[in-house]
């Protein structure tokens, strides 16, 4: 483990638009690295983050040039969406030279405890929770991770009396090596991300990892209602905190008369929850779990959860439009997120779903649209492999949309008013859009054109 970085020849990969690249970059230059930052993309389109980069003692390599001279690096600091496997990662560690995550860093450089918060879905609404809760029982939480700041800057600037809550995700934790976090919470574990991890076998192995270091002096948040979480949970050595929403886990935080309790002490009443779904209670009580064992008082949990609304693109109330409520859940890329959000209304669905897929099931999705006698309204490459899927379980109404236009569109003459058109996709959108957030404002804007419309006939 590197500890001062005077003098040390690191080589950074990837300028993206998270600023992961750019965060290890300032940081390790400042402390004394010569830093290289490669990028195979041409210098115009890295215009912005180049000059994100002026004033840093930083050299830049790009294109052709990217990774020339990286096996004689003393570390090699890849930005999450660089695959471990690619040629010159593979050259550099043929010759010793160490390969670890930003998190793996921000670790070695940290002068206070992490909050380590992951699982297939629920981890930003989780993180960002857990900072709220913990700042208002008068914790100094810093936020970030894989959701707003790169853990590293906020590990560069805190304080010893400081808690880092970091959002960490499967890309980030393959690389990590001694990243021990004190508190660690796995929310559930699915078939995502295929498309990277080799198999699922390798996806949990990945997840995994945010209890690999850690202690008996640390404590693991662990949902017991998962099967696939809580069988990882006999890979930590610290106290487990079960969580669940259905039996008494009088050792951890469950459900119990309309409560929300931890230790069998309540903390919140149930109906406090702004969040739609029992999925989010789920959340909600991993969260007072991991405040209570990061040794944060519950006095005003209740309090905060009750002013607590949740996230943008995460069952997002956007607008109600002659009674119909649109709602933008653009981050369910899977569909057990999708399955959860449909399961998160008592009201008729209009479920608009497609993209590009990332695993290849959609049947129980498909079971319980037709189970819940929601519409469907498919696009995107996924498109007919959703709708055959669907008309398989016996969803009665599947149409096909050339584009989200078009299946707002659709949607709207399939609905009546009380009920619910939902984009919960069960998909990645990169065959339409840059990423979920795009997807999520163009729904967010469709909808606001409808709000106008209607307005003004």
């Amino acid at each position: 483990m590197i500890v001062d970085f005077t003098g040390k020849q690191v080589h950074v990969i990837g300028l993206g638009a998270y600023g992961t690249g750019r965060a290890v970059a300032r940081v390790l230059s400042a402390r004394g690295a010569h830093v290289t930052v490669s990028d195979v993309k041409p210098a115009a389109a890295l215009a912005g983050e180049i000059a994100a980069l002026k004033g840093a003692d930083v050299t830049i390599q790009v294109e052709h040039d990217a990774y020339r001279g990286i096996e004689e690096a003393d570390l090699i600091v890849p930005s999450p969406g660089v695959p471990l496997d690619i040629p010159p990662l593979l050259r550099a560690r043929s010759r010793g030279v160490p390969v670890v995550s930003e998190i793996e860093v921000a670790f070695w450089i940290a002068p206070c405890p992490i909050i380590a918060i992951t699982g297939t879905k629920g981890k930003t609404t989780t993180t960002a929770l857990i900072g709220d809760l913990l700042r208002d029982a008068g914790r100094n939480a810093l936020v970030g991770g894989n959701i707003g700041r790169p853990l590293i800057a906020l590990a560069e600037t805190a304080q010893p009396d400081d808690l880092l809550v970091a959002e960490v995700s499967s890309f980030q934790l393959e690389g990590t090596d001694r990243f021990r976090p004190r508190v660690a919470v796995l929310l559930n574990l699915f078939p995502d991300h295929l498309d990277r991890h080799p198999t699922l076998d390798a996806y949990r192995a990945a997840k995994a990892r945010v209890f690999a270091n850690q202690t008996a002096e640390d404590s693991a948040v662990v949902n017991r209602d998962d099967p696939e979480a809580w069988q990882l949970r006999q890979l930590t050595r610290a106290g487990v905190m079960p969580y669940s929403t259905e039996r008494p886990a009088p050792d951890g935080a469950d459900l119990s008369d309309g409560w929300l309790r931890v230790r069998s002490e309540r903390a919140c009443p149930a109906d406090a929850v702004r969040l739609p779904g029992p999925h989010n209670l789920g959340n909600v009580l991993a969260a007072l779990a991991a405040t209570h064992a990061a040794g944060a008082s519950l006095g005003r949990a209740a309090e905060t959860i009750a002013e607590f609304e949740g996230l943008e693109h995460r069952l997002e109330t956007v607008a109600t439009i002659g009674g119909v409520t649109f709602v933008n859940d653009s981050q369910a890329t899977t569909p057990e997120a999708a399955i959860a959000a449909l399961n998160a209304f008592e009201q008729r669905v209009v479920l608009i779903a497609g993209g590009r897929p990332k695993v290849h099931h959609f049947e129980q999705l498909a079971e319980v649209a037709s189970r819940r006698r929601a519409s469907l309204i498919v696009l995107g490459e996924a498109a007919d492999e959703i709708a055959a899927a669907a008309e398989a379980a016996g969803v009665c109404d599947v149409t096909r949309a050339a584009d989200l236009r078009e299946a707002v569109q659709m949607a709207v003459e399939r609905v009546e008013p009380g009920e619910i058109v939902l984009l919960s996709p069960a998909c990645a959108s990169f065959d339409m859009f840059e990423n979920m957030a795009a997807r999520g404002r163009a729904f967010k804007a469709l909808a606001r054109e409808l709000s106008a419309q209607k307005g003004a006939s």
